[in-house]
């Protein structure tokens, strides 16, 4: 049996959790459940897993808040985290098998399926996560999607999808947007408590690089609507932190002459990115077709 303690930590009514437990079932030793606020059906199901242990924590609006600290739970000085809805394929769980005690940590590829649909492009592959590390090897930070800091040997695994976990993230945009909105209120609520400044025209620039940097220079335009929806997400991800933000600061007064100004630096900002990127991807023509269709409606 290999030396290695999975933990996982779940909320609610987890849809692939079964599936997530039965792929790890013959790689680890203990199967370390940090109930967040589970389900009872989903207690009484999983518990008949003699490998299962529920350990019961506060509920949390994000898991790096208790990532660090749940590593304490495991017996193995290998961890493996999962998250409920990622499953470990037959052939990263026989890589890891054959490699694990060579190495301080493994960082693997995932495969991200949101909307029905792998998504290849728009930064979600190949996605790499350390998710298998000994508990000295890995310290997670507090922060919001924050990675760990690492030390010792590491093994990066090929950017296979035979090597990847596969991760079902959102079936529905409501699932995107309502975790969307817990993120950025949670955000939102540490830069306030933080007293980091925060402005809507660093906003509106955050979530426009977003947009940018997933849809053009990320090849997001190659997962076709997919691609765009999820680049449109990010890109109003961060006017949404700045209003939970404004509204964590009282709805403080911003000043007029701004708020008349940044939307035309963000639609100008754009439009200059968007025109470049076009031409640098090769869709000169297209953009042409779309600079005078507009011209043509203004006249």
């Amino acid at each position: 049996m290999n030396n290695i303690s999975a933990i996982i930590v779940a909320l609610g009514s987890p849809k692939y959790l079964a599936q997530t437990i039965g792929s790890i079932n013959d790689l680890v030793d203990e199967i370390i459940i940090v109930d967040i606020g589970l389900a009872e059906e989903t207690i009484e199901r999983i518990k008949k897993n003699k490998k299962v242990i529920i350990k019961k924590e506060h509920t949390v609006p994000y898991v790096e808040l208790i990532r660090e600290q749940s590593k304490k739970l495991a017996k193995h000085n290998y961890v493996f985290f999962l998250d409920p809805d990622e499953i470990v394929p037959s052939n990263l769980a026989q890589i890891i098998r054959e490699k694990y005690e060579q190495y301080d940590y493994i960082s693997m590829p995932r495969k991200n399926i949101i909307f029905t649909k792998w998504i290849q492009h728009s930064r979600w592959w190949p996605d790499y996560q350390v998710r298998l590390f000994k508990k000295s090897a890995a310290t997670w930070p507090l922060q919001l999607h924050g990675q760990p800091q690492l030390k010792g040997n590491g093994l990066t695994l090929e950017p296979k999808e035979e090597f990847a976990l596969m991760h079902h993230n959102y079936e529905r945009v409501g699932d995107y947007m309502a975790k969307m909105n817990r993120y950025a209120e949670s955000e939102a609520q540490e830069r306030a408590r933080k007293h980091e400044a925060y402005s809507i025209q660093k906003a509106l620039a955050d979530g426009l690089s977003e947009f940018i940097s997933r849809y053009f220079a990320a090849d997001g335009y190659k997962d076709g609507m997919h691609g765009f929806a999820l680049s449109f997400l990010q890109l109003m991800y961060y006017p949404l932190v700045y209003f939970y933000y404004w509204e964590a600061k009282k709805y403080e007064k911003v000043d007029h002459q701004k708020l008349v100004k940044e939307p035309l630096s963000f639609f100008k900002d754009g439009l200059y990115q968007t025109s470049h990127w076009l031409s640098r991807k090769g869709f000169v023509s297209e953009f042409s077709k779309i600079k005078h269709a507009i011209i043509n409606s203004l006249s």
